[in-house]
C-alpha cells in the first residue's frame, strides 16, 4: 500500500502544478500547443503511470471519479477549450483522489481483520444520535464475538449490515437511482417499488452492488452472512442442522468489516462529489 500512497502523492502535486499554471494563464481559452501538451501529459501520466500501481488496491468504481476527470482534461486538449473547464476537471480530480489516499492509509489495517474499534462513521451519519447508534451495535458484535456466542454476533452482524445500508441511503441527495435500479424490490401486486422503510438486507446488498457501493465478491459473500443471519429463527436451525462456531462468526466479522469499509469509503466519494 505504500506504493499506492506514493503514487497518490505524485499524482497530487502533478494536479496542483497543473492548476497553478491553468490559474495564471489570462486568456479565456487554452490555445498553446505548449500549454495544451502540459496537460495532455498530466492525464497520460495517471493513466499509464500513477493508476497502474493503484489498481490492485483501490476498487475500480473508487478510481472512477478520477478517471472521468482526467478524461475531461484529455478530451478538452483536443479543442480549444475554456480554461474553467480545466480548472474544474483538475480540481476534481484532487478531491477524488484526496479522498482515495485517506482510503489508503486506513486500509491496511483492516483488510488484515485485525482492528474491532468501531470507525468513525461520520460520511455515513451527520447526527451524533445515528454515530451512537452505529458504534453501539459495531461493539456488541465485538462482545458477543468475545463471549463465545457465533450465533448472536452473526445476528448482531446482519442488523449492523442492515443499518450501514440504510444510512448510505439515507445520504442520497437524490434517491431516484435506488427506485430505478434492476434490484429495486417491487411490490407483487402493483409491480411499483417498495418504499425503503420495506426494505430488507438482501435488495440492499443487490442495489448496493449495482450503485457501485460495494464489490461484485463483497455483494456475493454478503449474501451468505444474510443466510446464516436468518438461523435466529429455530426451526430454519434444526431443519437444516447448522450449527455455527466461532471460527465462523470471526470470519463472518472480518467480511462485515470490509463491508463497512466499502461503504464508508463510498459515502465519502459521494460528499467529495457534492
Amino acid at each position: 500500500m505504500a506504493l499506492s500512497v506514493d503514487a497518490i502523492e505524485t499524482c497530487l502535486r502533478e494536479l496542483d502544478a497543473a492548476r497553478g499554471r491553468v490559474s495564471r494563464m489570462r486568456s479565456a481559452q487554452i490555445t498553446r500547443m505548449v500549454d495544451r501538451d502540459n496537460l495532455k501529459a498530466v492525464a497520460y501520466a495517471w493513466f499509464q503511470s500513477h493508476r497502474p500501481q493503484l489498481a490492485g488496491t483501490v476498487a475500480e468504481e473508487t478510481l472512477g471519479p478520477v478517471d472521468a476527470s482526467l478524461k475531461m482534461v484529455l478530451e478538452s486538449t483536443n479543442r480549444l477549450a475554456a480554461r474553467s473547464t480545466y480548472l474544474k476537471a483538475l480540481k476534481k480530480a484532487k478531491d477524488a483522489l484526496s479522498a482515495i489516499r485517506g482510503m489508503a492509509l486506513v486500509q491496511p489495517a483492516a483488510a488484515q481483520g485485525l482492528p474491532d474499534k468501531a470507525p468513525d462513521f461520520s460520511p455515513l451519519a451527520s447526527d451524533q444520535v445515528m454515530k451512537d447508534i452505529l458504534e453501539g451495535r459495531w461493539n456488541e458484535c465485538c462482545r458477543c464475538i468475545q463471549a463465545g456466542a457465533p450465533l448472536a454476533a452473526t445476528v448482531m452482524m446482519g442488523g449492523l449490515l442492515e443499518a450501514l445500508f440504510v444510512a448510505r441511503a439515507n445520504i442520497m441527495l437524490s434517491k431516484g437511482s435506488l427506485f430505478s435500479a434492476t434490484k429495486t424490490p417491487k411490490d407483487k401486486k402493483t409491480g411499483k417499488a417498495l418504499e425503503l422503510s420495506q426494505w430488507t438486507l438482501s435488495p440492499y446488498i443487490d442495489v448496493g452492488h449495482e450503485l457501485g457501493w460495494i464489490s461484485k465478491p463483497a455483494a456475493d459473500v454478503a449474501g451468505v452472512l444474510r443466510e446464516y443471519r436468518n438461523y435466529v429463527h429455530p426451526e430454519k436451525e434444526r431443519s437444516h442442522d447448522v450449527h455455527l462456531s466461532s471460527n465462523d462468526a470471526t470470519m463472518f466479522w472480518d467480511l462485515t468489516k470490509s463491508l463497512a469499509t466499502q461503504l464508508l469509503n463510498s459515502a465519502l466519494l459521494t460528499r467529495v462529489q457534492n
